[in-house]
Formats: C-alpha cells, structure tokens, sequence
C-alpha cells in the first residue's frame, strides 16, 4: 500500500516534462531524415524549438512547485547508496533538463536567425557569430544526448525499484497505489 506521493502538481509536471523532452528528441531525429531545405525538415526544427522551450518554461515551474513540497518517503526505505545515487541523478536531471533547453536558446539567440516560440519573435544577436552558434549546438546535442541516457537511466531504476524492490519508488510518481500482498 502507497502511505504516501509526491503532489499532484509534481506528477503532473513530471510526465508533461518527460513527454515535451521525448517529443524534442523525436522531433530533431526526424529532422535528420528529411532533405535540407524542405519545408517538413523546417517544422520539425520549429517543433523541436517549441518542445524544448516548453521544456524550460515547465521546468522553471516545476521548480518553483518542489520547493513548496517535500519529497515523500519511500516504503520500504532503500539503502543509504541507492538514496545517495538518486539525489545524484536527480539533480543531473535537474540541471540537463535546464540547461538543454538553455543552451539551444543562447544558441539561436547567437546564430542571428529569426526565431519565435508560441507565435512570438524571439531576439537575436545584432552581430550574429556563425562559429560561436555552431560550438554552443555541439554543446547542446552533447548535453541533450546525456539528458536522452540520463532519463533512459532513470526510467530503469524506477522500474527496477517497482520490479525488483517492490518499493514505492514509482508508485509515488504515478499516483497509482498497489495492491496489498501484491
């Protein structure tokens, strides 16, 4: 039986986040798939800047939500290592999760290109530095690929704490309780 979860508004901004991330590293693979110039390949890129500037707006949200409520406990409690690993991953997650976002920002933002997010134009550098943009996309597809292996990572865990463990890890974050004797 679950005794406790994280708040509604945490789950809820939990699963938003994690499908506006999946849907912004679908969306710039489909991109590679299409021809250079085309308009498919255009919306796709637009789509990718759409997911992950809401991926940072949701996380700034998400911040300001956790700090006014506790992280739940977890039944039966995991060993200290496992506790200490998770507030690692979590924390990496935190930061990836913002600084993705970030980084695509400040990416655009020097590359001097027109740029909008939910109909609106967003600023651009007067002297746009072509090299400068393409260092800071380097950066963002690496920070994005560890974010894709992080979450992946983080998945597992929660699923072998529910499997394996049979703790409350992932109940906590669904909101799903248990079955007693299950």
């Amino acid at each position: 039986m679950i005794t406790s979860r994280y708040a509604p508004s945490l789950r809820f901004l939990h699963w938003v986040i994690a499908a506006l991330v999946a849907l912004a590293l679908i969306s710039i693979e489909i991109k590679g798939w299409l021809p250079k110039g085309s308009s498919e390949r255009a919306l796709v890129k637009w789509a990718h800047t759409q997911f992950g500037l809401s991926v940072l707006l949701m996380m700034l949200v998400r911040l300001a939500v956790r700090v006014r409520h506790a992280v739940p406990s977890i039944t039966p409690p995991p060993p200290r290592w496992q506790m200490h690993a998770a507030h690692l991953m979590h924390l990496a997650l935190y930061v990836l999760t913002l600084a993705v976002p970030l980084l695509g920002v400040t990416m655009m933002f020097c590359a001097g290109k027109p740029w909008s997010f939910a109909g609106l134009s967003l600023p651009v550098t007067i002297a746009p530095d072509a090299a400068l943009a393409h260092r800071i996309e380097d950066m963002h597809e690496t920070a994005g690929n560890g974010l894709l292996w992080l979450a992946i990572a983080h998945a597992v865990a929660a699923i072998y704490h529910h499997v394996v463990q049979r703790d409350d890890t992932l109940l906590r974050m669904t909101g799903i309780g248990r079955r007693k004797g299950a």
